[in-house]
């Protein structure tokens, strides 16, 4: 199955990205649409965080039914830790979109991703709502893609087509995010949007299923955000026969590896990064020793820094690894970074960090850590701490 990093068209959808004047930047596209003809299937994840914001409250309760018609985004304001206003504003916009597209107000999902504790203005949103429904278009998943960035320096989709069900099947997607990436269950903002004729719980089932490779498998910072969101819509003018087990299996790896490749441009445009890297774990007693290594290797801002600075510090990713709470006997492990093994039988192999320092060079590379004590392992996608990073977050809100 073939994955473009493009939009494509999907059948029985329309998107808009317009600019509402929500962010600061004079005509910066602030605000997505994406609008289905009917009502969809729809199933969502959402943070684990404990303080959520508004919209992401409204959703949650609204794709329980498991039918949506339209999604509408704000970037600019998070409408996060915004009180009773906050729920009123996000409902308040969803019955605007709603009247605008002629549907029940509980059919439309908000999101908004932005500085937290402010509301957006709602007159801007108004004007902004009634230009984005002018402007939907079946190929305007692009300018929904823009119009949902923040710290973001490209837009992020991928697409699809397969045969399934005695059908032509189309599956795209759109993501957002940059910085507050560390998922449990879902982080960022995500939609993805297929014409096959699948019903909600199989959608929940499918997306859920692709999280743990692609969405939770991935860190820019160890934080997570207050609205985190990822959306499945389903308009079902495909017309395929009901999904058998193969064809099933066949969809379910389609959202598998459209998200995957989402989440990896999330990390390569990771706020300030210079490198994707791999941290992989490997041999580990049980997954969730394999799991802790690798997230507290992958998350440490030491480890972080030594990337940015294509030092081969053995010493900082072992550090990591023996106090992520994982299982770890040193004298039996072996460490490689961009393949080159920099340490074995509980040692520094000195004469091989310079060829280490040489591979961490590239844009991308590997560091793999084999405890050699089970056959468990674990795969998380990281990026470096430069400069930058600490640039755009110290002036975030100034």
């Amino acid at each position: 199955m073939k994955v473009e990093l493009e939009p494509a068209a999907v059948r029985g959808f329309r998107f808009a990205g317009v600019s509402a004047g929500l962010k600061t930047r004079a005509g910066a596209l602030d605000l997505g649409l994406i609008a289905a003809d009917r009502p969809a299937a729809a199933a969502a994840v959402f943070s684990a965080n404990r303080v959520k914001a508004a919209p992401v409250y409204v959703t949650a309760e609204r794709v329980k039914a498991g039918r949506l018609q339209a999604v509408v985004a704000n970037s600019g304001c998070a409408n996060s830790f915004t009180g009773a206003e906050g729920m009123r504003l996000a409902r308040d916009s969803c019955a605007e979109v709603a009247r605008l597209l002629g549907c029940a107000p509980e059919l439309v999902a908000p999101s908004s991703t932005g500085v937290i504790g402010h509301l957006y203005d709602f007159a801007k949103f108004k004007t902004g709502a009634a230009d984005a429904v002018r402007s939907l278009r079946e190929d305007g998943l692009a300018d929904f893609a823009h119009a949902i960035m923040t710290t973001d320096t490209r837009a992020k989709t991928a697409s699809t087509s397969f045969k399934a069900g005695g059908s032509t099947v189309t599956l795209a997607g759109a993501v957002k995010g940059v910085g507050m990436i560390s998922p449990r269950m879902a982080t960022m903002l995500g939609y993805l949007v297929t014409d096959a004729a699948i019903g909600p719980a199989a959608l929940k089932r499918s997306l859920k299923s692709a999280l743990p490779a692609s969405f939770n498998a991935i860190t820019v910072d160890g934080d997570m955000s207050t609205n985190d969101t990822v959306i499945i819509m389903a308009s079902g003018a495909a017309e395929n026969r009901a999904f058998g087990a193969r064809e099933q299996a066949a969809f379910d790896r389609a959202v598998g590896e459209i998200s995957a490749a989402l989440a990896r441009e999330l990390v390569r445009d990771g706020e300030g990064a210079t490198k994707l890297v791999s941290v992989e774990v490997r041999g580990a007693r049980n997954p969730a020793d394999a799991e802790r290594a690798a997230r507290q290797i992958a998350n440490s801002p030491l480890v972080k820094t030594a990337f940015f600075g294509c030092d081969p510090n053995v010493g900082r990713i072992l550090m990591a690894a023996g106090s992520s709470g994982a299982y770890v006997e040193s004298n039996k492990l072996m460490l490689w970074i961009g393949g080159v093994k920099v340490a074995a039988s509980g040692r520094l192999l000195t004469e091989a960090l310079a060829d280490a320092g040489a591979a961490m060079k590239e844009r991308e590379f590997a560091v793999r850590l084999d405890l050699r004590l089970g056959k468990s392992s674990a795969r998380i996608l990281t990026c470096d701490l430069s400069y930058d990073y600490v640039r755009i977050n110290a002036e975030y809100t100034t």
